[in-house]
């Protein structure tokens, strides 16, 4: 009995301290993978998100492009886009045309700021605020492939004319479309030149 009792004063608890450091490593890599798989959650949200906003838009870019190849896209009637015929400055509809020889603003022609941004009076129907507003009196677009609580995405085209030397009118469209996905802060926006 006088050799456990002698064993046991010597021991000085460092299976104790072992122990409690090895739960303490395993507790802060737990944590560690909780909020790696959180971040993981968010991003790939984020990530679906966007993708959300991007298939909006290019569904409006398609739509816009219909709009001014064939025929009107709400009611399904052909009235192709002739020239710049509908088109002034004041973006009725959507339709933009800045005037004879002036390239749309934004381009290396006219490095203005884009009709997108601001443009004309403040009583133009389309004016985009930096950050929070988008305001639209043209064209809104809703399609039925769009999932449902996605806000409908818009487009303004820009009608330019160019009369190369020794030949005639060309008309190119630049489309811009803003979408929005599910969160109010996902938006994107893309442009395109087209020519039918």
């Amino acid at each position: 009995m006088r050799n456990n009792l002698f064993f046991l004063k010597k021991q000085s608890g460092a299976a104790l301290v072992t122990g409690l450091i090895f739960l303490m490593v395993l507790t802060l890599l737990g944590i560690s993978a909780v909020r790696t798989a959180s971040m993981e959650e968010r991003m790939s949200g984020n990530l679906r998100d966007r993708n959300l906003a991007l298939q909006a838009a290019e569904m409006a870019l398609r739509y816009a492009e219909q709009h001014i190849r064939d025929n009107d896209p709400a009611t399904n009637v052909p009235t192709p886009i002739d020239g710049l015929i509908g088109f002034d400055t004041t973006c009725t509809a959507g339709l933009c045309y800045y005037g004879a020889g002036i390239a749309a603003r934004g381009t290396p022609e006219n490095p203005g700021v884009s009709a997108w941004i601001a443009y004309c009076t403040p009583d133009c129907p389309i004016n985009y605020v930096e950050g929070t507003v988008f305001n639209v009196d043209g064209v809104n677009y809703t399609a039925p492939e769009l999932p449902a609580g996605l806000p409908a995405p818009t487009y303004l085209v820009e009608g330019i004319r160019k009369t190369p030397p020794g030949s005639g009118v060309h008309y190119y469209y630049r489309i811009t479309v803003r979408a929005q996905g599910a969160r109010e802060g996902t938006v994107v926006q893309l442009q395109e030149i087209f020519r039918p």
